[in-house]
């Protein structure tokens, strides 16, 4: 018997072995990131109570596996031996039976969870952001057209690029769509895209469109220079990078009409991506205007990469993948993960 097998007969006597197992793993490898590290730091960064905290840490050190001094908690020797054992026997996929039955289920080229909360662990947020980078920079050509979409998980991905992204490469980094019809918030496709080059010092192409707007005036726009340059450039994408929102934010944010509104509410729609919002069962309930990409053409694109974290965005990813977009790779953390498995087999 190996000890996946031994753990998974445990775990059937004791259903929080694996919780608990994962949050002191999870809790040390944040030690050793950020090691000398105080309690009050590692509030912040793991989402516990300073009480839940504080046992924790205790449980670590008389177990051997991390040191107290007055610059902080670090990792032992012991503690390091016991990282690379633990990583060697499985910690490397945890979620390989989840991850089938996700990609499976919705027909999607790939999936991968990274352990913790995206909203609530700085090290979940950092570990989901540079898997994607990892991922991306393994398919990227010699050139390359890039198409990034706005949001604030988009903009913490940005933030978060620099020189090795596309090294050697020669990439043009665009929006995919035209921007909110709302104020500049940092949010904005346009924005994600410049930051996004700068940081790595690649070309950028902007689209100044705005989003939901009438037949007409997308017909005149297009007759812009500017703007048929920006989309031909679009054309080209072979990659993008999104996340996925839930609908009536992004109904809020484009300031749909109220009519608009209430046919999302009676259709219950429940996410958005691309300009599309859509109902529990994946349908295409309705498709904002602008210039650029929609679902359709996305749909056509070789390579898309999805990242989205948090349990409260279980039902709005869970409605985008039953789209069946089949060209997509999933990065998700672990609560979101949880709830699209239970979902998934409810169902």
């Amino acid at each position: 018997m190996d000890i996946l097998q031994l753990l998974h007969i445990q775990s059937r006597l004791i259903p929080d072995l694996f919780e608990k197992f994962n949050k002191r793993y999870e809790l040390l490898v944040t030690i050793k990131v950020h090691q000398p590290v105080g309690r009050k730091s590692l509030i912040d960064i793991v989402g516990m109570t300073e009480r839940q905290l504080r046992t924790e840490c205790d449980v670590l050190f008389k177990l051997g596996l991390i040191s107290k001094n007055t610059t902080g908690m670090t990792v032992t020797s012991e503690g390091e031996s016991f990282l690379a054992d633990v990583k060697g026997l499985f910690v490397e996929d945890p979620f390989l039976s989840a991850r089938k039955i996700i990609r499976e289920h919705f027909g999607i080229k790939e999936v991968y969870v990274i352990r913790g909360d995206f909203t609530k662990s700085e090290v979940t947020r950092e570990d989901m952001v540079r898997l994607l980078f990892d991922k991306v920079n393994g398919i990227l050509t010699k050139e390359c057209v890039i198409g990034v979409s706005g949001g604030s998980t988009m903009q913490y991905v940005a933030s978060k690029v620099d020189k090795t992204f596309g090294y050697d490469k020669n990439l043009m980094i665009t929006p995919i769509r035209g921007a909110l019809t709302i104020s500049n918030t940092g949010y904005q496709s346009n924005d994600i895209a410049t930051q996004m080059a700068v940081n790595s010092n690649h070309n950028y192409q902007l689209l100044h469109a705005p989003d939901n707007i009438g037949s007409r005036t997308m017909d005149e726009l297009m007759k812009e220079p500017i703007v048929k340059q920006a989309v031909d450039i679009i054309n080209q994408t072979s990659i993008i990078i999104h996340s996925v929102g839930d609908a009536f934010e992004m109904a809020s944010r484009r300031r749909l009409s109220l009519d608009i509104v209430q046919k999302l509410k009676d259709n219950n729609v429940q996410s958005e991506a691309f300009g599309s919002y859509f109902d529990s069962k994946g349908n295409n309930v309705y498709q904002s205007k602008t210039i650029g990409m929609n679902y359709e053409d996305v749909s056509k694109v070789t390579n898309i990469f999805t990242i989205v974290g948090g349990g409260t965005k279980a039902n709005a990813v869970y409605s985008y993948l039953n789209s069946k977009p089949k060209n997509t790779t999933l990065i998700i953390d672990e609560p979101l993960c949880k709830k699209i498995l239970k979902t998934v087999i409810t169902h």
